[in-house]
Order: structure tokens, then C-alpha cells, then sequence
């Protein structure tokens, strides 16, 4: 084979996200769009009792998923490493910052949480994506906006 020709995929990207969606579906029956991935991510924890980071045992590609029930929004982290996967909402009791590569969250639990990412790129570019969908799906308040009228 020449040197300078380049391996071509078999598959091509949009057949690729099929297959991927497909293998979220049997892990939930409800997802039903990946919306972003990241390729390759590393999890931590933080310890706060004593204010150090430690590397969970969760490694693999990362999808930002929309479902049809509730929670609406999620990502999944496919574990390489075990058979537990990484699944948390986004909507609800979930904050973040980044400070690339990584992308530090806390969820409902308060469980503080860092997801480091292979590519810069994909940390920026998904940090964007939870921006705009904590933007777009504000909390609503239990009570109706609207007050009735007086009698």
C-alpha cells in the first residue's frame, strides 16, 4: 500500500451515529437523539474532606442525549473501563464550569465531578451545548405563572 495514502473509514459518520444510538437505546429505550459526543473523556472525583481529585473508574466517549421523558436531557459517559456507565441529567439540581480541558460539574447529589477531555475542542464545545440547554430549559416554578382572576 502507498505511504501517503490515508486508511479511509468504513463506515461513514452519520452510519456511525446510528450504531451509536442505537447501542444507547438498549441501555434506555427513551433516548432518542444524540445531540453532541466527545470522543474520549476521563472522570474525577473530588474529596471534599480533603480537597483532592481522584481519577473514578470511568473512561470512554461522551454523549449529550435528548429523551422522550423525563429527564429530558442527559449525558452518558460509555464506560471503557467497567461495565458502569456515567449517566447524569442536565436539567434540574446540575451546575458547571470549565476550565478547559476540563469541565467541572456538581449534580443533584452535590457530588463534585470533573470530566477531562482529550480534545479542547470537544470540552469547549460541549460546555456551549450545556449553556444553551440550561438557558433554554429554565427551571419553572411548581406554582402556575399566571394568577387567577378576582372574584
Amino acid at each position: 500500500m502507498n505511504e501517503n495514502m490515508k486508511l479511509m473509514p468504513l463506515i461513514d459518520e452519520n452510519s456511525t451515529k446510528m450504531l451509536n444510538l442505537t447501542v444507547l437505546q438498549r441501555m434506555d429505550p427513551c433516548i432518542e437523539q444524540i445531540i453532541s459526543t466527545a470522543a474520549h473523556v476521563t472522570v474525577y472525583e473530588f474529596n471534599t474532606n480533603n480537597s483532592q481529585w481522584r481519577r473514578k473508574d470511568v473512561e470512554g466517549s461522551l454523549f449529550i442525549v435528548k429523551r422522550n421523558a423525563q429527564p429530558r436531557f442527559q449525558f452518558i459517559v460509555m464506560n471503557h473501563r467497567n461495565t458502569e456507565n456515567l449517566v447524569e441529567n442536565l436539567l434540574g439540581e446540575f451546575e458547571f464550569e470549565i476550565q478547559c480541558p476540563y469541565l467541572l460539574y456538581r449534580n443533584a447529589a452535590q457530588e463534585v465531578n470533573g470530566i477531562w477531555f482529550y480534545n479542547s475542542r470537544e470540552c469547549k464545545e460541549v460546555s456551549n451545548l450545556f449553556t444553551r440547554i440550561l438557558t433554554a430549559y429554565v427551571k419553572v416554578p411548581i406554582k402556575s405563572r399566571i394568577t387567577p382572576p378576582k372574584r
